[in-house]
């Protein structure tokens, strides 16, 4: 995708490429936001929570990026229901059963995203509650992802139009305050 706004122009400046400037930047940011939003969909992660935020950058990012990445922002598939059931298990019951601590969980989550999902659940008092879970191995994986972004984009300064350590360091923090579940939860 970066390769092509490299040559393409280049192409154009020796008579090789025959659409106007304006009509070679629109098929290529219509060609390039395709790819991106299908890219960070399969890798999934921090690459899917990096193009919800994108999405917001209208100042960094032309019209057709930021409304493809807008599509990140809806509901992604769910975590299997046994793999969640798990997970609070072991988190909150200390590998016990569930029915120690709740008298219901649903296993159709009220919302899944990039980084976690929510259920619903009853405590055996009968308070109703969300539990939000983080998908399996997700953490570090997250922080893995970030941290060799930003080093391809130290790498890259210079020859993008647009500095993106800055911003995966910005993304790295709002990480930190979204991996915080206890704070989240008072």
């Amino acid at each position: 995708v970066l390769g092509q706004y490299q040559l393409r122009p280049w192409l154009h400046s020796l008579g090789l490429e025959e659409k106007s400037d304006q009509d070679l930047i629109a098929e290529m940011d219509e060609w390039g936001s395709q790819k991106l939003q299908e890219t960070l969909l399969e890798l999934g992660g921090f690459y899917v929570k990096t193009g919800q935020v994108l999405s917001t950058r209208v100042d960094l990012f032309s019209e057709p990026y930021t409304t493809r990445l807008r599509v990140l922002q809806d509901s992604l598939p769910a975590v299997d229901a046994a793999e969640i059931r798990g997970i609070v298990a072991q988190e909150l019951c200390g590998g016990g059963k569930l029915s120690e601590i709740f008298r219901e969980f649903d296993d159709t989550p009220l919302g899944t995203a990039s980084i976690a999902q929510v259920h619903r659940a009853v405590l055996n008092d009968g308070r109703e509650v969300a539990i939000k879970v983080l998908r399996p191995n997700m953490e570090p994986v997250l922080r893995g992802d970030i941290a060799n972004l930003k080093v391809f984009a130290l790498a890259l300064k210079g020859r993008l139009p647009v500095d993106y350590y800055p911003v995966f360091c910005e993304l790295e923090r709002a990480l930190d305050g979204e991996l915080d579940f206890l704070n989240e939860a008072q």
